[in-house]
């Protein structure tokens, strides 16, 4: 089913709530699929390098957030990861960024319509994950876009990430 590119109105971020460095473009595809969504339901995916994946159509209605009828006036951007317990990398927050400001500018999409799944009214999830949902608040209340200290935050927290997992296995 076609969407007119008039009815974009809001960009939802989600997580794919599963292990960033080990979660496929080709694995979630596959998944929705045998949900028997057709498709992948978002219409991109960043990889943990950044490389933006498109998915479905922008013009095809998603399968990414049913709640308030999001699916039918709004284009998903998921990203790979848990980030519930793990962060997203520098690359996927620069893509997202950059993706962002595309679609924005494209659609005329303010900024206040850039929400995290959680946020849409009437959906009942914790998706995009706590460290993603911040950069996603952090993105709206900046006057000119994302502060460039919360890539900085992100980095340290990556590093934060790597020393426990260092000491796991010491």
């Amino acid at each position: 089913m076609e969407l007119k590119p008039e009815k974009i109105r809001y960009l939802i971020i989600h997580h794919s709530a599963t292990a960033r460095d080990t979660t496929t473009f080709e694995a979630v595809k596959k998944y929705h699929i045998s949900k028997g969504w057709g498709d992948i339901g978002y219409h991109f995916f960043i990889t943990p390098n950044g490389k933006v994946m498109a998915g479905r159509s922008e013009n095809s209605i998603g399968a990414h957030c049913q709640a308030d009828s999001m699916n039918f006036k709004s284009l998903g951007i998921c990203l790979p990861g848990n980030f519930m317990t793990e962060v997203p990398t520098v690359e996927q927050l620069s893509s997202l960024l950059d993706l962002i400001k595309r679609l924005m500018s494209k659609y005329n999409i303010p900024k206040e319509n850039v929400l995290g799944h959680r946020e849409v009214s009437g959906a009942s999830t914790a998706c995009p994950g706590d460290s993603l949902q911040k950069w996603v608040s952090n993105f709206r209340g900046q006057k000119d876009g994302i502060d460039p200290s919360m890539i900085a935050e992100q980095v340290m927290n990556h590093l934060e990430q790597a020393i426990d997992k260092l000491k796991q296995i010491l």
